[in-house]
């Protein structure tokens, strides 16, 4: 009998999280699949599907976005893996410097990208001052270059604090013993360092690959010549909603979105799992 409580009263406790889970994860995600199938009059259809795949417009959307993403998560794992070393490092201030790289996440989303673009846009202190240096009026707004900095400006710290908190948990004991039996600072880094790192090098690249590849608010701010999967599924379920019912192609771009996403996620938690199997 005691057993069986112990186990309802943990049902019982991951039970709100079950309804969550529910509620706004899987009825939502199987909404999607079900009009990504469907033909606005409740008959099964591939249509939808096809042409999301096919259509030229839409790959070339997808492509954008998935460049976007790579370039921008790149770049934060450049910058972030030597900012959360030293700052793993530092002996006292460490906490304090990371907080004020989550401080800017307390803002809105919106609020910093306006902010970014006032600072970039044309007219701008910034902009008069290439201007003053030769460079032409509005070169940095509307361009892959604003689309990058804004990308890594509002991810960053999502990637930072994961491996930060890895090196935290590093034993230096470790590291001496290492350095003890001849190793030098790139085979710490390389057989110690890296691996131990990796799970947090993992949930950084996820917390800034999968809103980067989805977000639209960025492109159509910083750079509107062309659309992103995301503004395009935005377009389709914003303008198609009302003449037609819920958008089975906005749908469907939807679906083959995630499922990309879920793949390549699965792709790298596996050379995750393969760095601490060699470890």
């Amino acid at each position: 009998m005691k057993r069986m409580s112990a186990k309802l009263k943990k049902t019982l406790a991951a039970a709100p999280l079950w309804v969550w889970m529910v509620c706004f994860t899987i009825i939502p995600m199987l909404l999607v699949v079900y009009y990504a199938f469907s033909d606005g009059a409740g008959g099964y259809t591939a249509e939808n599907i096809i042409s999301a795949a096919t259509n030229s417009n839409y790959l070339k959307s997808i492509l954008i976005s998935f460049r976007h993403a790579l370039m921008s998560t790149a770049v934060c794992l450049v910058i972030g893996y030597p900012v959360a070393y030293f700052l793993s490092r530092m002996k006292t201030g460490g906490g304090f410097v990371i907080l004020l790289f989550m401080l800017p996440m307390w803002m809105n989303f919106l609020i910093r990208t306006y902010a970014l673009k006032s600072i970039i846009d044309k007219g701008s202190l910034l902009d008069n001052l290439m201007v003053s240096l030769g460079f032409d009026s509005g070169l940095l707004i509307n361009s892959d270059f604003a689309v990058a900095l804004g990308m890594v400006y509002n991810f960053l710290p999502f990637l930072i604090l994961p491996i930060y908190t890895s090196m935290l948990k590093i034993d230096e004991r470790v590291i001496e013993a290492s350095r003890d039996l001849g190793a030098g600072s790139l085979t710490v880094f390389r057989r110690i360092y890296l691996p131990l790192t990796m799970p947090g090098i993992v949930s950084g690249i996820t917390m800034v690959f999968v809103p980067a590849v989805t977000t639209f608010i960025i492109p159509q701010m910083l750079n509107n010549k062309y659309m992103t999967i995301g503004s395009l599924i935005e377009y389709k379920f914003k303008q198609e909603v009302s003449m037609e019912g819920i958008s089975g192609v906005g749908s469907a771009l939807s679906l083959l979105l995630m499922i990309a996403v879920i793949i390549i996620m699965t792709v790298v938690n596996a050379v995750d799992k393969d760095g601490d199997t060699a470890m």
